[in-house]
């Protein structure tokens, strides 16, 4: 499989820190979602706040981050999808658990819960979901690391 360069530097780490900050104020209740997006209405506020929680890392990464309540396993969990803006490329686990580290997740990425998404014929995406423990701040801020 060919990768594609990632390239995470002080101004990417700023925009990962904003995301997570962002997604926390702004958390996706999962009950009932599926029934909120059946409308058109509902549908295009839950697009429009994804891409708003949605950051550009160069190369040609595409990262969006949620903070998911209402989960069944844990009160918390955070939600990241991460795509390569580029034709039959996906990212590289290496790449995805280092941009989900600045996002606020531990230990490694076989311990949470991954997954391939079809992008409806733009690629594909792997999301990674992990729970956020109950005393564990969900913002992340690294600006001072």
């Amino acid at each position: 499989m060919t990768g594609t360069p990632l390239l995470v530097g002080p101004i990417e780490k700023l925009a990962l820190a904003d995301l997570a900050k962002l997604a926390a104020a702004h958390p996706v209740d999962m009950k009932g979602l599926t029934k909120r997006i059946e409308s058109q209405e509902g549908k295009a506020r839950h697009m429009a706040q994804m891409t708003a929680q949605t950051v550009h890392i160069p190369v040609a990464y595409l990262v969006t981050f949620s903070i998911e309540t209402g989960h069944p396993a844990a009160s918390q969990c955070r939600h990241m999808s991460m795509s390569v803006a580029r034709a039959g490329r996906v990212p590289l686990p290496q790449a995805v658990w280092m941009v989900a580290e600045e996002l606020g997740f531990t230990g490694s990425l076989q311990a949470c819960t991954v997954w391939v998404e079809d992008l409806q014929g733009h690629g594909k995406a792997i999301n990674v979901v992990q729970p956020v423990k109950e005393d564990a701040d969900v913002s992340v801020d690294r600006r001072g690391a």
